[in-house]
């Protein structure tokens, strides 16, 4: 199971495997993650772990559970949410973000080079690939710019992604053209077109 990675930041497209984040009547929220080999295939497709590895993981995860890996995921997503709508996290997502940060720590590596230093989580783990997740959200919430971080207002209200705007001027509302973008295009031609004929 692929999803397209628009966050441009891995705790983000983390986040964003839920969706619609926004609901509405006529549009049900998916969650694409409903095992714990649907997020350990992900991770594989995000190369966080080796395809190969999914099999073994899933018979051994250790002591981390698939509902962990979720509580981790949606206190990601609440954290950036929050910082999109310029508010303050709650406390608590905030906590359970650096407790898992913290706990992942101890089966860190910490890989120093003479122009770089990168932090790894060695073996065939379920903490290799929750780790640089969580590494992420981490470093982004200390060394991102936060008016860069964006959650699409979709369709009629539909989606609710989040992303990391790249652009120059700070101007990406959607997570994508090719789908928010467009939709809403269409949208917008849709009611001229009424507007012109009545």
């Amino acid at each position: 199971m692929e999803l397209e990675r628009i966050g441009g930041q891995l705790c983000l497209d983390f986040a964003n495997t839920v969706g619609p984040r926004y609901s509405r009547p006529d549009k049900s929220s998916a969650d694409f993650l409903g095992s714990m080999r649907d997020f350990l295939r992900w991770c594989a497709d995000a190369d966080l772990i080796a395809p190969h590895s999914v099999a073994a993981l899933e018979r051994d995860t250790g002591p981390i559970t698939f509902a962990y890996c979720l509580d981790v995921r949606e206190a990601i997503y609440r954290t950036f949410a929050a910082v999109a709508a310029s508010r303050d996290p709650h406390p608590d997502d905030v906590a359970t973000i650096l407790a898992s940060h913290t706990a992942l720590l101890r089966d860190a590596v910490l890989r120093v080079e003479p122009r770089r230093a990168e932090l790894t989580w060695p073996g065939i783990t379920v903490a290799a690939a929750l780790g640089p997740i969580v590494l992420s959200a981490v470093d982004l919430l200390r060394q991102g710019s936060f008016e860069r971080i964006r959650q699409c207002p979709g369709h009629d209200g539909s989606c609710g992604w989040l992303f990391y705007d790249t652009s120059k001027n700070n101007s990406r509302r959607w997570c994508s053209m090719a789908q928010c973008g467009t939709h809403n295009k269409s949208h917008r031609q849709s009611a001229r077109i009424r507007a012109a004929r009545n």
